[in-house]
């Protein structure tokens, strides 16, 4: 492996623990935002607002020109892990909550190493498959914790539900993400993934005739306010830095670094929320770790 490419894989994984950390900020905001503005109605502000906010700097940094391939790839990972994956998190969000969420999201990477290698031809290491088992223990082990209080079996079903069927067409967008940035730049590719999600998005809700009642909490200018700076945070931070690292590194290991949150998830929402972390969900957050560590290392 060249000097280079040791940089750049360097900068990628940097990226995807950036993001990580990101993501797990971004669901605690939105978290907040659960009771005020529907999953749909989130999802498709977010885009709305990402469009604009990337369409500024892109008209100030200039566009290339994309082929209709390039286009199609990007559009469809759009699609599919913005307008559907999205979707499905934010109900999976309000369901059980962003530290669970979160947590059990890490088994997204799982899903996106299996694709990688049936698709792209990647091919994880010994330790990587270990990597994965671990992953999955770790995320099953809190999985089955039990808080005094909770409905578990009406809640967590449901939003467990939705965040697998989230994490499936996530990873397929990973994937068809991955293919279409390489000769595109991060934040166009982003800016063609979000038109994607947005087209989907908005033909949805014109067939429902629902449209009008997502968008309407936000008139509220001081919700919008915090939109706003949720979105940013979000798209720049999250999603851009995402690509980024899809760019410059395999989709398996991208995905893997990103499904670090855990490590930034339990001390954030400890701190936000109050809420307690108990042996459990550390025990099951480290195994799950020490499973992308391994992953990583191959």
């Amino acid at each position: 492996m060249t000097q280079s490419h040791l940089i750049y894989g360097t900068l990628g994984g940097l990226a995807a623990l950036a993001s990580a950390f990101t993501w797990a900020l971004g669901s605690i905001l939105f978290r907040k935002l659960g009771n005020k503005v529907s999953p749909l109605g989130m999802n498709l502000g977010k885009n709305i607002i990402g469009i604009l906010y990337i369409g500024i700097i892109l008209l100030l940094t200039g566009i290339k020109a994309v082929s209709d391939r390039e286009f199609l790839i990007l559009g469809a990972s759009g699609l599919l892990g913005i307008a559907l994956g999205d979707t499905l998190f934010f109900k999976a969000l309000i369901e059980l909550g962003p530290r669970l969420t979160v947590i059990l999201g890490t088994l997204g990477p799982v899903f996106t190493v299996i694709l990688a290698v049936i698709f792209l031809r990647e091919m994880p290491s010994f330790l990587a498959w270990i990597g994965i088992l671990l992953t999955t223990t770790g995320v099953s082990w809190i999985l089955w914790r039990r808080s005094p209080g909770e409905d578990v079996r009406k809640s967590r079903i449901s939003g467990i539900k939705y965040l697998l069927l989230s994490i499936l067409c996530t990873s397929i967008g990973i994937i068809f993400a991955k293919i279409g940035v390489s000769s595109v730049s991060a934040l166009q590719a982003l800016f063609i993934r979000f038109i994607g999600g947005t087209i989907g998005l908005t033909l949805y809700g014109l067939a429902s005739r629902q449209i009008k009642t997502w968008l309407a909490p936000f008139r509220d200018i001081r919700l919008l306010k915090f939109i706003l700076l949720t979105v940013f945070i979000v798209v720049f931070g999250g999603f851009w830095l995402f690509l980024l690292s899809l760019k410059y590194t395999d989709a398996s290991i991208a995905s893997i670094l990103n499904s670090t949150e855990p490590l930034f998830i339990l001390p954030l929402t400890a701190f936000f929320f109050q809420e307690k972390i108990s042996l459990q969900e550390i025990i099951g957050a480290i195994v799950a770790v020490s499973g992308v560590v391994l992953i990583f290392m191959r």
